[in-house]
Parts: C-alpha cells; sequence; structure tokens
C-alpha cells in the first residue's frame, strides 16, 4: 500500500513597488504552529520595511483544511495585529464558513475586506483604482 503524504504549509510571495506593497498568501492542508513560526516574520518584514506605503493582502483557501489547536491560535494573534495594516484584504474560498468568518471580520478591519470564489476577481478587486 502507497504511503500519501499530507502536504500543509504556507506560500507566500512578497511584491513591492514604490508605492505599494502586495502580499498574498497560500494556505494548504492541515496548518501547524510550525508553519505561522516560517511565515509570520516574513510578513512582518515586509510590512516594516515597507512602512508608508499601502498594503494589500490576498490569502487563498481553496485547498486549506484547518488549524491545529496552536495554529488556530497563532492566526488569531496574526490577524489582530495586523488588522490595521492592510487597505484591502480579499480572502479566497469556496466553503460558507469562509465568507461568514470574512463578513464577520470585516468589523474588526481598518481596510475593506471580501471574500471571493474566484482568484481573478479577488486581483480585480484589489487592484482596481491603483
Amino acid at each position: 500500500m502507497a504511503k500519501v503524504l499530507k502536504e500543509h504549509g504556507i506560500s507566500i510571495a512578497v511584491k513591492r513597488s514604490k508605492k505599494r506593497l502586495f502580499i498574498e498568501i497560500t494556505m494548504l492542508g492541515k496548518l501547524t504552529h510550525k508553519d505561522y513560526v516560517m511565515f509570520v516574520p516574513i510578513v512582518d518584514k515586509a510590512l516594516k520595511e515597507a512602512k508608508g506605503l499601502e498594503a494589500d493582502l490576498l490569502i487563498d483557501l481553496r485547498k486549506f483544511t484547518g488549524w491545529e489547536m496552536l495554529a488556530a491560535w497563532d492566526d488569531l494573534k496574526f490577524g489582530l495585529k495586523h488588522r490595521n495594516d492592510f487597505t484591502k484584504m480579499a480572502i479566497i474560498g469556496e466553503k460558507k464558513w469562509e465568507e461568514v468568518s470574512v463578513q464577520m471580520m470585516s468589523h474588526l478591519m481598518k481596510g475593506k475586506t471580501k471574500h471571493f470564489k474566484k482568484r481573478e476577481k479577488a486581483l480585480s478587486w484589489i487592484l482596481k483604482g491603483k
């Protein structure tokens, strides 16, 4: 019997221009505390170095299946820490709970937050008016 590899992790892309910072995060599988230990410092550093620039965030949850307990806590801390750092935040996902979560957290965020089912529409919304 072949062993199945359970993939999990967070991929991150940080793009910067003279006026803007764009961070794209893709979450895969069931996330662990170690996943957050690896990716949070990258986002923290990018935001610190881009002080004064508009920052946008795109999070892709289409292959995300959940968190281990400590990783869920890490995610909450990350969200609270950076809730005022982004002008726009687009969440891509296909599950109803993701859409409801975005609606609930939008009240806690300084910038605009919106849920999408398609990446292309999320990118278009983020880039609109830029």
